[in-house]
This record gives structure tokens, C-alpha cells and sequence, in this order.
């Protein structure tokens, strides 16, 4: 009998894409949308190429190149690992096309399959974003060998499979076991929080622990990547630097065992768990309770909190930036800028206003980073139509979705701020222009987010990471504020605060337009 999965993953792959939509549908809309896309995949990976090429480049002028193929598995291994947890169980029990997909004629193994191999191959294309210019850069600076390709080569194409079956298995349980508690989604919201806090902190340490005179130790970092964090790229290690030729073909081996095992296991009780996971959570006994008059404008702003926080994938995607402006907050307080700066004490009060202005231009970028508001719309989905029907007006719609925006990054700004400023015992002009933009930049991302969502909506997601990633307004307003907060933070050494301050001016010009536009807006569901 045939095999149906790859033509379920043939069908899959396209939808996830939008290739085929845009290619079969006659709107000039989609196809700019799809250009939009393309162009925003393009960048991103523009920018991961560059790191992972200064990355080999200082490993290659340490006298460390060999040790790069490793290197690169193990990186990639432990982005691939952290990101597919946080996405927790979405990508195997999609829930939007559950009832489609159960009603064709094909087996759980095959669905299982079909999607796993999906995930493969968008995360294979991750790591030969970082794996290509690591090895361009060592072929050049370490000399070309037809066995140190085959050998890379294997390990690139098996290096997605070990993570992603670890991290869907992790997500997978999580799910099995909390899919009928009333709390799952704060529950799994939680470990993925502390799965990205985790990361961080691990990140921050060894930043700061690496810093040297020197430069970072290249070999610190290897020992740590690999070593201790994600030993099985040691086999990788093994191949290269000690001429185990057998050590690349078990990690390949480890690695097809481990996803073929997640197929076998996750296709034999998919059903159960796709069941649990769409029915509603344990029942609880009714009481009665005084009813608690309230505006419809307060119903929405409560509406659009609960379904930031009813999701791991909507809430980290979301708030990723307020995370680490929190992170950034709590860190200050145990470093001491002036001697991480190597600032002399006679210079420290000329200084420090001026690093007040420069945090501006952390937090704008920070803040960019975290816009719920830009996802809001398009996360109604296909139940719009029920939320655009109410009696309500499109304006008190558009601004509560932008409100959790606005309310979180200016929270998570406003103590960023105030512990920077404390630290450095910056003057009146650091503290009222970084507080300022802690209020007045987080208005314009909501306010601006629910603009974009409005002109550019995503409608027709399997997965809620598709609206909350992979859209056109998420990448406007995370790489337009990662400019604003760049050239904030470049100009703060030549004009002092007056960028900051051009760009809150600009903050509440847009804000107060954005909110008059809304008034003039009308909603449809089509």
C-alpha cells in the first residue's frame, strides 16, 4: 500500500508556507504579502549569517577552527531544542484543522510523520543559515577537504533530528498530562517562561564571564556549548579532531533513532491526546457570585490579557522583549557599570547621563520586540466574525488589542529605567528622557501593532505561531523599532538626548493619529 504522508506533508508544507496561496490566488494583496514575507525571512537570516561568520572568524584566528563543526551542531542543536519547546504541543495537535485532517483516510503515523517532517526542514534551513558561512569561513582560513564536507554534511543533515524529537517529546508530555487540568494553558505558559529565562540567564553568564582583555574565550565557549550543554555533538568533534570516522554515523544513527522512536510513540496515542487537548478543562462546581458591572471597553482590555497569557507560544512571542527588559533590570543590579565600562572615576559623572540616553535606545529596541498588538487581530481567526458582530465599535476593538501592548512593555520599561538610572545616579535630564520613553514608546508599538494588524491580517493559521511569527506587522514592528533604538543609541554619543526626544515626539504625533484613524475604521469578518 502506498504511503500517504507525503502527500500530507506535501499539502502541509505549501499551507505553512503561503507559497501555494499566493501562487493559486489572483488577490495582488497575497502576493505582496508572500513578497513581504520573503523579504523578511531574507533579513533575518542576513543577520544570523553575520554572527555565525564573526563567530568561526574568531574561532579560526584562536588556532580553533577544527573545533567549528562541532561548534555549529551544538548551536543550532540548542536553538532548535529551545524554540520548538516553547511552541509546546501546536506543531503536532493543531487544533484549527484537527476535524479535516482526522477525516481523511490516513493513518496517525502518517499525520505524525507529515508534520514532523515539516518541522524538520524549516529547522534544517535554520541551521544551514549558521552551519554555511562557519564552514565557508573554514574552508578559507583552515584549507578545503572533500572527507571534513561529508562529514559536515551528515551532521547538518541529521543535527535538527535529536533536539526536535527531545523538545516534542518534552511538549508532548506536558500537554498529555495537563490536558484536562483547568490551569493548563497558565501551566504550560509557565515552563515555557522559565525555559526562556533559563536561556537568557545562561546566555548573560557566560557573556559576562568570558569577557576578558583578550576578547572571549573561543575554547570557554566550546566547552561549554559542547561539553556540557550538548554533549552528542562531541561525536561530531570526535570524527575531525581525533579521526573516529565512526563517530559522525552514530550521531547521525542516535538521531534517526530518536525521531523514529517520537513517531512510533506520539502516532499511538495521538488520537487520545488530540481528544484531551480540545476538550474542555475539569469541570467545577457552580457558585454563585455577585455580578460585577463593567464597560465594554474594560470587557475587551480583559478579553485580550486572558488570551495573552492562555498560550506559551502567543505570550513568549509576545512578550519576549519585556522579558528581557526585566532580565536586563534584575542583572544591573548586580553589575557595576563603571567597571564593566572601564570608566575612570573622573569621567563617571560626564558619562552618565550620557548612558542614561543610550538606554533609551536599549529599551526602544527591547520594547519593538514585544508587540502582542501586531498578532491581535489576526489571532481571532476564524471566530472574527463573532467578535466584529458585537455592539461595539471598531475603534474600542483595535485600541483594547492594543492596550496589553502598551501596559507590559511600559511596566517592564519603567523598571529597566529606573534601576538604570539609580545605578548610574544619572541627573534630572537622564531620568526624565529615559522615563518618557518608557511611557510614551510602548504607546506608539500597541497603538502602531494594531495599525498594522489592521492593514495586513493573518487570518488563515493552522498554528497561533504562524500570526504571532511569521506575519508581516510582528516584523515591522520588531525590525522598525530595532532601527529607531539603534540610531537612539548611536547618536546618544553626539547629540545627547535629543534623539530620544525626537523619537518620543514622533511616539505621541503617531500615537494620537493612529487613534483618530480608528475612529473611522469598519470591520468585516470577510
Amino acid at each position: 500500500m502506498r504511503a500517504k504522508w507525503p502527500t500530507l506533508f506535501k499539502v502541509q508544507w505549501m499551507g505553512l508556507t503561503g507559497l501555494n496561496k499566493a501562487r493559486r490566488s489572483g488577490d495582488a494583496r497575497e502576493k505582496r504579502r508572500a513578497a513581504g514575507g520573503i523579504a523578511a525571512v531574507v533579513l533575518v537570516a542576513a543577520v544570523f549569517v553575520f554572527y555565525a561568520a564573526m563567530l568561526a572568524i574568531a574561532f579560526c584566528r584562536q588556532g580553533l577552527g577544527s573545533l567549528l563543526p562541532a561548534l555549529t551542531v551544538a548551536l543550532s542543536s540548542v536553538i532548535i531544542f529551545a524554540f520548538t519547546l516553547l511552541r509546546g504541543s501546536s506543531m503536532l495537535f493543531a487544533v484549527q484543522d484537527y476535524d479535516i485532517v482526522m477525516s481523511l483516510p490516513v493513518s496517525r503515523r502518517d499525520i505524525v510523520t507529515a508534520r514532523l517532517l515539516c518541522s524538520y526542514l524549516l529547522n534544517l534551513l535554520f541551521v544551514l543559515v549558521i552551519a554555511v558561512p562557519v564552514m565557508i569561513v573554514y574552508f578559507a582560513m583552515e584549507g578545503f577537504s572533500f572527507g571534513v564536507l561529508g562529514t559536515i554534511a551528515l551532521a547538518v543533515a541529521a543535527a535538527p533530528l535529536l533536539p526536535l524529537a527531545a523538545a516534542v517529546a518534552v511538549g508532548t508530555a506536558v500537554s498529555a498530562l495537563t490536558a484536562r487540568l483547568r490551569y493548563k494553558n497558565l501551566l504550560q505558559t509557565l515552563l515555557g517562561v522559565a525555559v526562556f529565562v533559563a536561556v537568557m540567564i545562561a546566555s548573560f553568564s557566560f557573556s559576562f564571564s568570558a569577557e576578558s582583555g583578550a576578547g572571549a574565550d573561543m575554547n570557554a565557549l566550546y566547552r561549554m556549548l559542547v561539553g556540557k550543554i550538548y554533549p552528542p555533538a562531541l561525536l561530531v568533534g570526535m570524527t575531525l579532531a581525533e579521526g573516529a570516522v565512526w563517530g559522525v554515523f552514530a550521531f547521525a544513527g542516535i538521531s534517526l533513532a530518536a525521531a523514529a522512536v517520537l513517531v512510533w510513540v506520539v502516532a499511538a496515542f495521538y488520537t487520545k491526546i488530540s481528544t484531551a487537548l480540545l476538550s474542555r478543562a475539569a469541570g467545577a462546581a457552580y457558585r454563585a457570585k455577585d455580578v460585577r458591572a463593567s464597560s465594554a471597553f474594560g470587557a475587551l482590555v480583559r478579553r485580550e490579557f486572558k488570551r495573552l497569557f492562555s498560550s506559551p507560544g502567543v505570550l513568549l512571542n509576545g512578550a519576549t522583549g519585556a522579558l528581557l527588559l526585566l532580565l536586563a533590570a534584575v542583572a544591573l543590579l548586580f553589575v557595576d557599570l563603571n567597571a564593566l565600562f572601564e570608566i575612570p572615576p573622573e569621567e563617571t559623572g560626564a558619562v552618565k547621563d550620557v548612558v542614561a540616553y543610550m538606554g533609551a535606545g536599549i529599551l526602544i529596541t527591547l520594547a519593538g520586540m514585544s508587540s502582542p498588538a501586531a498578532s491581535a487581530l489576526s489571532l481571532e481567526g476564524r471566530a472574527r466574525g463573532i467578535l466584529f458582530s458585537l455592539p461595539v465599535s471598531a475603534r474600542q476593538i483595535l485600541l483594547a488589542k492594543a492596550v496589553p501592548t502598551a501596559v507590559i512593555d511600559a511596566a517592564a520599561g519603567l523598571a529597566f529605567a529606573a534601576v538604570l538610572c539609580a545605578k548610574i545616579g544619572a541627573g534630572a535630564p537622564g531620568w526624565a528622557v529615559l522615563l518618557a520613553t518608557a511611557l510614551l514608546f510602548p504607546l506608539l508599538v500597541g497603538l502602531g501593532g494594531s495599525f498594522l494588524n489592521l492593514k495586513f491580517p493573518k487570518y488563515d493559521w493552522t498554528v497561533e505561531t504562524q500570526a504571532v511569527k511569521n506575519s508581516i506587522p510582528v516584523f515591522i514592528a520588531v525590525f522598525g523599532a530595532m532601527v529607531l533604538g539603534i540610531g537612539v543609541l548611536i547618536l546618544a554619543f553626539f547629540v545627547g538626548p535629543w534623539a530620544a526626544v525626537a523619537v518620543d515626539v514622533l511616539s505621541v504625533a503617531l500615537s494620537a493619529a493612529i487613534a483618530a484613524y480608528f475612529g473611522r475604521v469598519r470591520l468585516y469578518s470577510d
